[in-house]
């Protein structure tokens, strides 16, 4: 019993340590050299983790020769003194050890690693307990500037000043994955442990979508896998996956694809109403009883900034200038109140069927199936895209988006 309470209040004399050292927003000192983090003062032999060069620390205490600091995974320990400096340079110290912090091929990047499990979760502090914010996705880079030493520990990888904190264990993390990589190590377990196989070709399909390369190949291990072993996954339906596989293999060359781009006429149609980007007026989208607004969230910044917008619950047109000329273009448009969209010789409304729109557009299509599933893009230029967004096989929204 006694143990047990030593061991609560040990829990409750951290996180004390933590609130009182770590505030969201606040600024750390940051190390001039890498080196050790130790549990005890003066032991140097007691390792509790590993530090890079101009990693983020919260001077807790100092003596003659060691700091008490905080790590960014909330570690506390003792390191050597050595200068703290204010501000990163984007330097690393001599000796740096490479197999705790790979910089890349060029060695200037921040230290980093990669997921290696599918779908990991990121909670929202260093506990299986705490509430997961998001999924990781295979073979997603992470910067890393601290590693624990000792088993199941934690490492911070959300934003610089912990204001949208993110951790994950750094057991899930490892070197940087190509999909021969991963077609090697399930062709390892194939045909011989079930539950290995299942989990090595469900890494081999999202590899494959991830690096847009062998697609088809690894769907058709995927499907293979699961139809040996008897076992279905109901969030998955690998044989339109393979339809959409196999129609964007038929990309066209970039001189083919503007040509068809643009014989598209892409248009829209709400309340007997044709808009055509770029010519659509004020006056019009008053007609049609559009309301004003200055502002919308989460518009792109970067050389495209509307001066204003009209919108409904379902559309938002932007204006901007060009050449001396304000018009407007379709921004947003959802499809549940009869607005339609129209692509070549194909109207789409929200009874439009997803099948339809692949086996039609495929060739131009790109897709970012793990992390976006059912949502399709076509290039618009150099700096465009329309966004395609289908839910329950029905055409649910479209978007246009530039990019820098």
């Amino acid at each position: 019993m006694l143990k047990k309470i030593l061991l609560g209040a040990g829990i409750i004399h951290c996180c004390f340590y933590t609130i009182m050292a770590q505030k969201p927003g606040e600024h750390p000192a940051y190390t001039s050299e890498w080196g050790h983090l130790y549990r005890e003062n003066g032991n140097n032999k007691d390792l509790l983790g590993i530090f890079s060069t101009e990693a983020p620390v919260y001077l807790l205490d100092s003596t003659q020769t060691q700091y008490k600091v905080q790590v960014s995974n909330g570690d506390i320990g003792f390191i050597d003194r050595q200068p703290l400096l204010k501000s990163m340079r984007g330097k690393k110290s001599p000796g740096e050890p490479v197999q705790y912090f790979y910089r890349g091929t060029q060695g200037y990047q921040c230290p980093h690693y990669y997921v290696q499990v599918s779908e990991l979760r990121v909670r929202k502090a260093p506990a299986t307990e705490s509430a997961a914010i998001r999924r990781a996705a295979l073979n997603e880079l992470v910067c890393i500037d601290y590693v624990p030493l000792y088993q199941d520990g934690w490492v911070y990888i959300g934003d610089h000043f912990h204001e949208n904190p993110e951790y994950i264990q750094m057991k899930y993390l490892g070197t940087e994955l190509t999909y021969e990589k991963v077609l090697k190590e399930y062709l390892a377990v194939k045909g011989k442990n079930k539950e290995k196989e299942l989990t090595q070709v469900g890494r081999l399909r999202e590899i494959a979508w991830l690096e847009d390369k062998n697609l088809k190949q690894a769907l058709n291990y995927w499907k293979e896998s699961y139809t040996n072993a008897g076992v279905e996954n109901p969030k998955i339906d690998i044989d339109f996956e393979l339809l959409v596989a196999d129609q964007l293999a038929k990309k066209q060359g970039t001189e083919a694809y503007e040509k068809k781009l643009k014989a598209l006429n892409l248009h829209f149609i709400w309340k007997d109403t044709q808009f055509f980007d770029g010519k659509i007026t004020e006056a019009q989208v008053k007609q049609l009883d559009m309301q004003k607004v200055k502002n919308i969230p989460n518009t792109p910044e970067c050389g495209w900034e509307p001066q204003y917008f009209y919108r409904t619950p379902n559309i938002t047109v932007a204006f901007e200038e060009y050449k001396g000329k304000v018009s407007g273009s379709i921004y947003k448009m959802s499809f549940s109140n009869g607005e339609a969209l129209v692509l070549g010789n194909e109207p789409m409304d929200s009874n439009y069927d997803e099948r339809n729109f692949v086996t039609h557009f495929g060739d131009m299509l790109s897709a970012r199936w793990i992390s976006s599933p059912h949502e399709y893009h076509i290039q618009n230029g150099d700096a465009g895209l329309f966004i395609f967004t289908f839910k329950n096989g029905k055409l649910f929204s479209y978007e246009c988006m530039f990019y820098c």
